[in-house]
C-alpha cells in the first residue's frame, strides 16, 4: 500500500513536472489564429511579440505597383519571432526584400482583463528608407527597446508597427501602369494595414474601436494624409502628427486639376525610371517596368519623395482637404520641435535658393525676419525650412478641427538635454520620437508620452496630475511647449508663422480662397 502511494506521488510529480514544462513553452512560444492562419510569436520581458506578419500578399511580379491583395491563408502554425524583411531603399538594401509587407504586434498580454487600446505607428524617413522593426541605420530604436514594458505596454497599450512600400515601388505614375486604383501604392499599404488591425487585433485582445495612428516625419505626413484620404475612413479613433508636412507641394497626375508651383507626377516619375535603366522610358509597357530590379530603381531615386496627388488615394493635398473640412471626424494631436530644420541638407535636392524662391511673393519679408543674408545651408535658412515644412502644417491643420467639430491639441517640443544645452540651437528635428520610444528618465517626455496614452485611452490627452491642455479654438491658438516642464502659451511664433501661412495661402488661393 505504501509503495502504490510512493509510486502514485511520484506520477503526480512528474505530471506537474511536465505541465509546468508545457506552460513555460507556451509562455515562450505564444500562439494565436488570425484571419489567415496560426502564428506563433515569442515573449521578452513583459511583452508578447508577433513579428513580421504578412497583412498582404508579396507586392511583387505583376502585383508590383497595384493595390496590396489580401494574403492567402496557410495552415501550419507561421513563425512570427522575428521581424520580416525591409522595404527595398538605399539604407538596408542587404536585409531589403520586395516581399516586405508585414506587420508587427506588441501586447502587453494575450489575456487582459478588458481590450486594451492601440497605437499605430507609421515609421518616417522621407517615403525613401525606414522599417517597422528598426527605425535608424544604426539600430537606435529596436524591437526590445521599442516595447519597453516601462513605456507603452505597461501602460495597457498594444503597440503595431509595419512596413509599406517606398520611393518608386511605392509612388508612381507613369503611362504603362493601371492607376485607377490610385498611385500611392505606399499609402494603400498602410490602409490595408489598418484593415488587418480592425479584422485581427481583438485576436491579440485589443480594442478596435480605440485605434490611434502616430507617426513622425513622413509618418507624421502619413498620418496627416491617412486623415483625407477616403480609403481610411473609420479605421482609427485618433491620430498624432509628429512633425509631418501636410502643407508641402505634392506632385499632381494629369487627372486632377493644376495647381501653381506643381510638379507633375508623371514627369517625376517618369526621370525616376529613365535614372534606371539610363535611357527614354517613352514606349516601354508594364512588363518592362516590372523587369526592373528593385535595386535598379530604389538607386535611381534622388532627392526626396512625396505622396502624389492622383483624385483616388489622394484627392487633394492634406493641407487643402483640412481647409475645406474633409478631414475625417477624429481627435486630432500634431506639433514639431524648436529647430525641425536641422534635418535640411544638401541631399534632399532642395537648394536654398530653391526654397527661399518658394516663399515668394514674401521672400524679401521671409529674409528679413529670419535675418538670412545668403541663400547657404546656415542655421538660419535651416530654421525657416524646418518652420516652413513642419512647424507650419502642425498649425494650420490642427486649426481647421473645429470645421469637423473635433479637439485639435497643438503642441511645441523645445526641450534639449542638459548636455546638449550649448550646442543645440533647439530641439531637432524627429528627436521627440526617439526618447517617446526608449526609457531616457526624462520627466518632460514621461509627461508628452502621458498625454499621448490619455489620448489612445479616451480620446482625449488631460488627466489628473497633469497641467490642463486646452484645444486649438476659433481664434485662439494654445500650444503645450514641452521644455523643461509642460506649460500652455498662446500663439507660439505668431509673426513667423503668420508670414508662412501667408505663403502657403498664396500658393493655394485658387482652391482655397482666403
Amino acid at each position: 500500500m505504501q509503495y502504490r502511494k510512493v509510486i502514485s506521488s511520484i506520477f503526480l510529480f512528474l505530471w506537474l513536472v511536465s505541465c509546468l514544462i508545457d506552460a513555460g513553452q507556451n509562455l515562450r512560444s505564444p500562439s494565436v489564429t488570425v484571419d489567415t492562419g496560426p502564428i506563433i510569436g515569442v515573449i521578452k520581458g513583459k511583452s508578447v511579440m508577433f513579428l513580421g506578419i504578412p497583412y498582404a500578399s508579396p507586392p511583387v511580379g505583376d502585383l508590383r505597383w497595384r493595390s496590396p491583395q489580401i494574403m492567402p491563408s496557410w495552415k501550419e502554425p507561421l513563425d512570427a519571432t522575428q521581424p520580416g524583411a525591409h522595404c527595398p531603399q538605399t539604407r538596408h538594401q542587404d536585409a531589403s526584400n520586395e516581399d516586405c509587407l508585414t506587420i508587427n504586434v506588441y501586447t502587453p498580454s494575450l489575456k487582459s482583463e478588458e481590450p486594451l487600446p492601440v497605437l499605430f505607428w507609421i515609421h518616417g524617413g522621407g517615403y525613401r528608407t525606414g522599417t517597422g522593426a528598426y527605425y535608424s541605420s544604426r539600430n537606435i530604436n529596436n524591437p526590445a527597446e521599442l516595447v519597453d514594458p516601462k513605456l507603452w505596454n505597461r501602460q495597457g497599450v498594444i503597440l503595431v508597427t509595419l512596413n509599406y512600400r517606398l520611393g518608386a515601388l511605392g509612388f508612381l505614375a507613369h503611362d504603362a501602369l493601371d492607376g485607377s486604383q490610385g498611385v500611392n501604392y505606399g499609402l494603400l499599404d498602410i490602409v490595408a494595414g489598418l484593415k488587418w488591425v480592425n479584422r485581427n487585433i481583438e485576436t491579440f485582445g485589443g480594442d478596435k474601436s480605440r485605434l490611434t495612428i502616430i507617426g513622425s516625419s513622413a509618418g507624421g505626413n502619413a498620418v496627416q494624409t491617412l486623415m483625407v484620404m477616403p480609403q481610411a475612413e473609420g479605421l482609427f479613433s485618433a491620430a498624432i502628427s509628429q512633425s509631418g508636412y501636410g502643407t508641402t507641394v505634392l506632385p499632381r497626375t494629369r487627372h486632377v486639376g493644376a495647381l501653381y508651383g506643381s510638379p507633375s507626377a508623371e514627369n517625376f516619375s517618369k526621370a525616376i525610371l529613365e535614372r534606371a535603366i539610363d535611357a527614354s522610358s517613352d514606349g516601354l509597357l508594364a512588363e518592362d517596368l516590372r523587369a526592373l530590379t528593385a535595386n535598379q530603381l530604389v538607386n535611381a531615386n534622388d532627392g526626396l519623395h512625396y505622396p502624389i496627388v492622383d483624385g483616388i488615394t489622394l484627392p487633394e493635398e492634406p493641407g487643402i482637404l483640412f481647409r475645406q473640412g474633409k478631414q475625417h471626424s477624429v481627435p486630432y494631436m500634431s506639433g514639431g520641435s524648436t529647430y525641425d530644420g536641422s534635418s535640411y541638407k544638401a541631399e534632399m535636392g532642395l537648394s536654398p535658393d530653391t526654397l527661399l524662391a518658394s516663399t515668394e511673393p514674401y521672400a524679401d519679408a521671409v529674409r528679413v525676419l529670419y535675418e538670412i543674408e545668403k541663400a547657404t545651408y546656415a542655421p538660419e535658412v535651416k530654421q525657416l525650412f524646418g518652420d516652413l515644412r513642419y512647424v507650419l502644417p502642425s498649425r494650420y491643420t490642427t486649426q481647421q478641427m473645429n470645421r469637423v467639430n473635433q479637439p485639435g491639441y497643438l503642441y511645441m517640443l523645445s526641450y534639449i538635454p542638459p548636455s546638449e544645452r550649448e550646442h543645440w540651437r533647439g530641439a531637432p528635428h524627429s528627436w521627440q520620437k526617439r526618447p517617446l520610444f526608449r526609457d531616457k528618465g526624462i520627466p518632460i517626455i514621461n509627461n508628452m508620452r502621458q498625454y499621448m496614452v490619455n489620448l489612445v485611452k479616451t480620446g482625449n490627452p488631460n488627466s489628473i496630475g497633469l497641467p490642463d491642455w486646452p484645444s486649438v479654438a476659433a481664434g485662439k491658438v494654445p500650444w503645450m511647449m514641452f521644455g523643461d516642464e509642460p506649460k500652455v502659451k498662446l500663439d507660439v511664433w505668431q509673426e513667423k508663422l503668420d508670414l508662412l501661412q501667408s505663403v502657403y495661402e498664396h500658393r493655394i488661393h485658387p482652391l482655397v480662397p482666403k
